[in-house]
């Protein structure tokens, strides 16, 4: 199992748009944590599931 997710893939998982998680990549805010592969936008699986947990929690770390 690969350890991220593309940026399409996380948009499925998660049930939200994909120009949803590209407007808070375009912002630096609101979203889990982004990367670059090449040129495709990844998310590393452990920042998603913190970022998950962060929104359960109402932001509280």
């Amino acid at each position: 199992m690969r350890t991220y997710y593309w940026i399409e893939e996380l948009a499925d998982e998660l049930g939200i748009p994909l120009a949803t998680l590209r407007h808070w990549r375009r912002l630096g805010e609101g979203g889990p944590k982004s990367f670059l592969i090449g040129r495709r936008v990844a998310y590393d699986r452990s920042d998603v599931t913190r970022w998950i947990r962060a929104q359960r929690d109402g932001g509280r770390r």
